[in-house]
């Protein structure tokens, strides 16, 4: 090991009662905390069994009864009177190890115990709709036997739905799906006002939607979820692969096991080859580890001859790290595990927290005898702990996470080994995905344009570097100094572009968490939606040590007064081509260039290779403008115009350059913007050296679904203006002597009186001409005796042939009198 590794060394720390009631602490545990403990378990079992007996319609009416209640108790609030709005969870029920001493200030509180039920699971869109209080446990056991799962299942039992995305949530899928937030499809708020709204990323609510995770529940009161489903196979086959070197090598061997160094990586949510499904890793001492990989897998393969089964959900077995560990010795071999005793693997162990709570609960006895009482519930540890333990703790225990980017993992691990010593450390890889707003965490600006290991157009791969034990110092009897190595963590993320989650205890004061976290969407929202004044913020939330009252409320106040500055935000800019290169400066000079008044701050995001693209990863109505840089005339295709379009926001302005000149590549694009719905499509010329020509055009400045009034104009009477001096002229006088004359009647003919029409003495319309006709041939033809040679006499002159004798005869039957109709001589038109 390098000199630069060395832990420094440290003074002999004296004896405390302190140590003696924690190195004690087993009796408590073993005689109270895991009888409790297993009696709430069974009995929270049965009220989810209980729950699973409702009919998804009943559950839905009693959600619906629930968050009428909730939003009352709001509107029971007095502002004035009454402190701000926290649950009713009691402060040691929290999994996290953060002190929940916020609720020790007056608070208003909102009881949401009632939301613990799987409200549905929907097969055919693979989405699961949950309240927030439901846990992991509670849902694999729906899911899985229906062969689905949540994309990511956090391993604890007992970690919730709303913790999860409120918080921090990860597992080892998100290498491929993400955070837990990043699988929600849409949240339920109620909002400081008493008001529900549905988030989604392309409702009207979407910057919402981006904002609720990592905020603690500072936005409002998280009362349902609809969560991605994702499908799966009865086994997990699980590879464990030793691995020695030291950390360096170890955090490239970490790498490799899943994001092979040529790439594999590049299509968002998708599974490609060679990338396992699940990937974690667990290092022992600062020179072995083992990296575990998993696909699934059916139950006819894992129960083929020569395959090994290993349930190690029973009780008896061994605790999972330290099965994981015997492949130091034995080398890298393979075995089936049920895919929900895998998702559940760390949860009897609490990773490996369960040695230093119960030093011999990983012995064979104990498994055999007491081991289906384990695990001991966190909130009853920390229940019965005491002010004297938790302090202990604070000081001689971490329990912390460390999300850095996958290719400083190797330097995080060193870090952790001089300034902690603490083993074993769990790695495990998550997407950090590209957001169309930037949510408090975000990835490293312009991470696409040095894409490294793991690492896509869309997400920067991250680890979660999870530190739980006791530090090395602490277990020799050192002198070890908690709160300042955890300072020291924080300072050291905050300079590697890191972060701590919040469940975790923190030492930041309130720069340096907005320094780690990005405030202003945050902040935005809190605002737009009445939270400030309402809700703690999520500073003060995750902030260790007692918050009396007057000090939120005077932060709370010093936001509601402090004037929202009028800045001009750089406007947000997506660009794509089709070539594998795209750098950002050539984006911004081309734009500033065409005169589109781009900031020096604008980040665009830049999306290579996307002529197979069928689909854009923003979310509706989220860009300012949209960059596309060409080098074949069939690019951009109408289908990635569309997105362009859907992207956009009204009134947003699409650019099109071109690499290389035609003499119709601008009119082809020209026609092609405005087949695509785009207005006011005009050429461009650049002086840049890569660029040739482009075109410019503007999206409608209206959204789809739209609506507004038509006003109608008004019809005003024309004015007339009269010159009462002109001579006004007496209309009487322009009549002639005709004029005045009195009409006649006109007297009508015989022809037009009486109920049977006939022709008049004076006939003048024709008719006294027909029917002379009619009588001349009724006098030659004798209808009685009527016979045609072709048929068709009868039928009229249309089918009479040119010498018939019957020819000017109206159609008749034989035998009938010959009449003419009343209306035989009207007009036909």
């Amino acid at each position: 090991m390098s000199d630069d590794l060395q832990a420094p060394l440290r003074p002999k720390r004296k004896w405390h009662v302190v140590d003696f009631l924690v190195q004690f602490r087993w009796i408590v545990v073993i005689f109270v905390v895991l009888p409790v403990s297993f009696t709430i378990y069974f009995m929270t079992y049965l009220g989810d069994v209980r729950s699973e007996w409702k009919s998804y319609k009943q559950r839905q009416k009693e959600h619906d009864e629930n968050v009428k209640k909730v939003i009352k108790r709001l509107k029971e609030r007095n502002p004035k009177k009454d402190g701000l709005v926290c649950t009713a969870r009691k402060p040691y029920i929290a999994v996290g190890m953060r002190n929940v001493d916020y609720k020790r200030a007056r608070h208003f509180e909102v009881d949401l115990s009632a939301f613990r039920n799987v409200l549905e699971i929907d097969t055919q869109r693979k989405i699961a709709r949950v309240e927030p209080l439901v846990n992991m446990g509670q849902i694999t056991r729906v899911t899985c036997p229906l062969n689905l799962a949540l994309a990511v299942v956090a391993e604890f039992d007992d970690l919730t739905v709303g913790g999860l995305i409120n918080g921090y949530g990860i597992e080892g899928s998100s290498h491929i799906f993400g955070l837990f937030s990043d699988t929600v499809v849409s949240y339920e708020i109620v909002l400081a006002n008493g008001q529900l709204v549905r988030a989604t990323q392309d409702n009207e609510h979407s910057d919402l939607f981006y904002a609720i995770p990592w905020s603690q529940g500072t936005l409002g009161l998280l009362v349902a979820a609809e969560i991605k489903l994702i499908d799966i196979k009865e086994y997990m086959r699980l590879t464990y692969k030793p691995v020695k070197g030291n950390l360096q090598e170890i955090a490239q061997a970490y790498s490799d096991s899943f994001a092979p160094r040529f790439g594999g990586l590049d299509e968002p949510g998708a599974i490609p080859e060679k990338v396992p499904e699940f990937v974690e890793t667990m290092i022992y001492t600062p020179t072995e580890a083992v990296c575990m990989t998993g696909i699934y897998a059916s139950k006819e393969e894992a129960k083929k001859k020569g395959n090994v089964i290993n349930e190690v959900g029973w009780w008896f077995k061994p605790w999972f790290y330290q099965h994981a560990q015997t492949a130091l010795k034995k080398g890298e071999f393979v075995e089936y595990i049920p895919t929900r005793q895998y998702y559940h693997r760390h949860t009897r162990s609490i990773y490996w927290e369960g040695k230093l709570i119960l030093p011999f609960a990983d012995q064979f006895w104990f498994r055999f005898l007491l081991g289906w009482m384990m695990p001991p519930k966190i909130s009853l540890l920390k229940a019965t702990q005491g002010e004297a333990i938790r302090n202990y703790y604070h000081d001689n225990h971490v329990i912390q996470d460390m999300l850095v980017p996958l290719y400083k993992v190797g330097d995080a691990l060193e870090w952790v080994h001089r300034e902690m010593e603490v083993y074993p450390i769990w790695l495990c890889p998550h997407r950090l995905y590209k957001s169309p707003v930037k949510t408090m965490i975000y990835a490293e600006p312009g991470f696409e344009h040095q894409r490294r290991q793991g690492d896509t157009p869309y997400s920067q791969m991250y680890t979660d570097v999870g530190v739980y034990y006791a530090p090395g110092p602490v277990l020799r009897r050192e002198v070890f100094d908690g709160a300042e190595a955890v300072r020291r963590m924080e300072s050291w993320l905050i300079e590697n572009h890191g972060f701590q989650p919040q469940y975790a205890v923190s030492e930041l004061d309130e720069k340096k968490f907005w320094t780690m976290f990005d405030a202003g969407h945050y902040d935005h929202c809190r605002r737009k939606y009445g939270a400030v004044g309402t809700f703690m913020s999520v500073y003060y939330k995750s902030k260790k040590g007692r918050k009396t009252e007057k000090e939120v409320q005077e932060a709370e106040q010093a936001i509601l007064e402090e004037p929202i500055a009028e800045v001009d935000e750089p406007g947000s800019v997506l660009a794509f081509t089709d070539d594998a290169v795209l750098p950002a400066s050539l984006v911004l000079d081309a734009l500033k260039e065409l005169g589109n008044g781009v900031s020096d701050k604008c980040e665009p995001q830049i999306i290579t290779q996307a002529s197979s693209l069928s689909q854009l990863p923003q979310g509706t109505s989220s860009v300012d403008i949209v960059f596309a840089l060409c080098r074949s005339i069939e690019f951009p295709s109408d289908q990635l115009l569309k997105e362009a379009s859907r992207v956009l926001k009204p009134g947003g302005t699409i650019v099109v350059c071109k690499t290389s000149e035609t003499d119709k590549t601008t009119s082809v694009l020209e026609r092609k913007l405005l087949l695509s719905g785009f207005l006011e499509a005009q050429a461009l010329q650049t002086k840049s050296s890569q660029l040739c020509s482009g075109v410019k055009a503007k999206k409608p400045s209206w959204k789809i679904g739209s609506s507004f009034a038509l006003k109608k104009p008004s019809k005003a009477l024309p004015k007339l203006q009269i010159d009462d001096d002109s001579d006004l002229i007496d209309e009487d006088s322009l009549l002639t002597e005709e004029d005045l004359k009195k009409p006649q009647p006109v007297v009508a003919d015989d022809c037009e009186v009486g109920s049977t029409r006939k022709a008049c003495k004076n006939c003048t319309c024709g008719r006294a001409e027909a029917e002379e006709k009619v009588e001349k041939l009724q006098s030659t033809v004798d209808l009685r005796s009527f016979q045609s040679a072709c048929g068709s006499c009868g039928l009229g002159d249309a089918f009479r042939c040119s010498t018939c004798p019957y020819k000017g005869l109206p159609p008749f039957k034989p035998g009938e009198k010959v009449a003419f109709s009343s209306n035989f001589l009207a007009a036909d038109i």
